[in-house]
């Protein structure tokens, strides 16, 4: 939140009005004031399972309590089978000396699930149709083993008309983008997501009608023999039936439907524009909605024809269409922030809502802020719990204690981007704060999440949000941990560590079967670190190999994958075979880097 997610194409000057807000941003965190600091914040996995059609739910008291890095003092660790080529004799009958270990963990230990849909990004409709089509754009998400799309884009979603969109100019809606006629279209999202074989999330435009969302749902899910009434809306629009949206799907060169199982009902909401409705009081909002109020934004305002719908008749519209789909609040973090959004829509509806939305960002204005590096990398190792057990608590509370799935569906590392001056978000900074972002997501039981986002384009300060740059298509490094954390399997284990997680090697254990395991490694030293890696419970090794993303400073734009720099294929770049496969494994981790080591054996012992 806190900034327009707006690409500027190179034809075009910043679009939007609106975007003329970001000058009048400030660093300040008073929630009376400024935004708070903290917030605002795609194909299968190779190796990790498929897409659940529901969102996984684990406990996440229970998740802080197993699965915790050791933290910088805790310095146990496990002694390692001896490496002597013989019993003793009784001519030599002393204890061989035992190696110990300075990393470990047990192959069948108790685990918890990892969520495929962790592994998500965003993709905005200003990137338009030309780049989604594009062979090597779809080549480069595809790599990328991004599991879920979120579309079609942040605040755009606030003005985005789906029907406008489709076809081309017949707008309903005096704020839609598309009669631009270049933004990405409903149709070429779904030319795109079949092609790279992801799920989807769709943010549906609250300043819409429920009726209006439900078509939406009919278009994107709908079969052309499905006669099920929409009918007509609150403004006196009839949106006919089921069939007629499938109907217009399949015209325009989709028969089959896409199934979108997640939805969300509008963007960042509590961020609307200075007095446009229950307090939006802040002069720097961004948002066009009709409300800040989470109550409102909940059960809706007015009557007739004038009525303001609501989550609520949002979700109850859209499920009459597809009673499979799962439909998101938003939400914020903390609780109490923005009047008490929060609390408020956990309130009213946390009965309801199928998961809570937050959008995370670390910081707002790292060079204001005086944030470091090390700050930066630190930051994940406290945040994402304080994060969960927040929202838990206000679950506790306020939805009678219901374990309600949380979906990050926007995160990165600086909220602003035309406040990140230092251009971190493109730099190797970010590739590490990331690939800890996502362990410790796993670890406090977060169910979705999805980068902000697989392309963007820069503002005049040069920095970007996104994944690869959206003109040459080159990979920034924050790219690369995709690729590696899909490859890490649907179990992480807990592991122990002499490490400091939050100054010097953070890691994060997993299983991909009965025979193999994983183990991700990030250094956030200038040094390579030389380890020692007992695991227990697990036979002979019978195979491994490492895939390592590493630069030469937390400054640079483009790193070392699997020892070849910056390859234009990461396919020309596999993964490095393990030797000396003997444990307790030796295993030097390069400075300003991230390691995946898989291990196979012939099972647990």
């Amino acid at each position: 939140m806190y900034r327009k997610h707006f690409f500027r194409p190179s034809s075009l000057l910043f679009f939007f009005v609106t975007l003329i807000i970001i000058s009048r941003l400030t660093a300040c965190k008073s929630t009376d004031e400024t935004p708070p600091s903290s917030d605002h914040t795609g194909v299968a996995p190779t190796i990790a399972p498929h897409f659940s059609s529901e969102i996984p739910i684990t406990p996440t008291t229970e998740i802080a309590a197993e699965t915790s890095p050791t933290a910088k003092e805790n310095t146990d660790v496990v002694p390692a089978a001896s490496n002597t080529d013989s019993a003793p004799t009784e001519e030599s009958a002393a204890p061989a000396p035992s190696i110990t270990a300075d990393i470990s963990f047990d192959a069948a230990a108790d685990s918890i699930p990892v969520s495929p849909l962790l592994l998500g990004t965003n993709i905005p409709a200003w990137l338009g149709a030309e780049r989604l089509a594009d062979p090597l754009f779809r080549e480069r998400a595809a790599a990328a083993e991004t599991t879920i799309y979120r579309i079609p884009g942040g605040s755009w979603s606030n003005g985005y008309s789906w029907l406008a969109c489709e076809r081309e100019g017949a707008g309903i809606d005096e704020n839609d983008q598309c009669e631009w006629g270049w933004a990405a279209r409903p149709s070429t999202f779904i030319h795109f997501i079949q092609a790279v074989d992801g799920e989807t999330m769709y943010t549906v435009n609250l300043n819409g009608t429920a009726k209006e969302a439900a078509a939406a749902v009919a278009f994107f899910n709908g079969a052309i023999d499905d006669d099920t009434v929409i009918g007509e809306d609150v403004r006196g629009r009839d949106w006919g039936k089921v069939s007629d949206w499938a109907q217009l799907r399949q015209d325009n060169g989709n028969p089959e439907p896409l199934n979108v199982r997640y939805w969300e009902v509008g963007n960042e909401i509590y961020g609307g524009q200075y007095g446009m409705g229950t307090n939006c009081d802040f002069e720097w909002g961004w948002e066009y909605v009709w409300t800040c109020d989470g109550r409102e934004y909940v059960n809706g305002i007015g009557d007739g024809a004038d009525r303001k719908e609501g989550f609520i008749e949002f979700r109850s519209e859209m499920q009459k269409v597809d009673a499979a789909i799962m439909v998101g609040a938003v939400g914020i973090t903390p609780q109490g922030d923005w009047g008490d959004w929060g609390n408020h829509v956990i309130e009213e509806a946390g009965g309801t809502m199928d998961f809570y939305v937050i959008h995370e960002y670390a910081f707002s204005n790292p060079q204001a802020e005086n944030i470091s590096y090390a700050d930066a990398l630190a930051y994940p190792q406290t945040h994402w719990q304080d994060l969960t057990e927040d929202a838990t608590d206000s679950f506790k509370k306020y939805a009678n204690g219901r374990s309600i799935p949380i979906a990050i569906t926007e995160h990165n590392l600086v909220a602003i981007q035309e406040n990140d001056n230092d251009q971190w978000m493109r730099r190797a900074v970010n590739m590490l704060f990331m690939a800890d972002s996502i362990g410790q997501m796993v670890q406090n039981g977060i169910s979705v999440a999805n980068q902000w986002d697989f392309a963007n384009g820069r503002p005049d300060n040069d920095t970007d949000y996104g994944l690869i740059d959206a003109d040459s298509y080159a990979y920034h490094p924050q790219y690369y941990i995709y690729p590696m954390w899909s490859q890490f399997g649907s179990e992480m284990l807990p592991v122990t560590s002499a490490y400091a997680a939050d100054t010097t090697l953070s890691m994060y254990a997993g299983r991909v079967d009965e025979q193999t395991v994983t183990l991700l490694v990030i250094n956030k030293t200038g040094e390579e670190i030389v380890s020692t890696i007992q695991i227990e419970n697990i036979s002979e090794l019978s195979g491994g190999t490492a895939v390592v993303a590493q630069a030469d400073s937390l400054d640079a734009d483009t790193v070392t994958f699997n020892g070849i720099d910056n390859p234009s294929d990461i396919k020309d770049a596999p993964a490095i075979p393990l030797t000396d496969l003997q444990l307790p494994l030796s295993r030097a981790f390069p400075p300003y880097s991230v390691t995946l080591l898989q291990i196979t054996s012939g099972g647990a012992e």
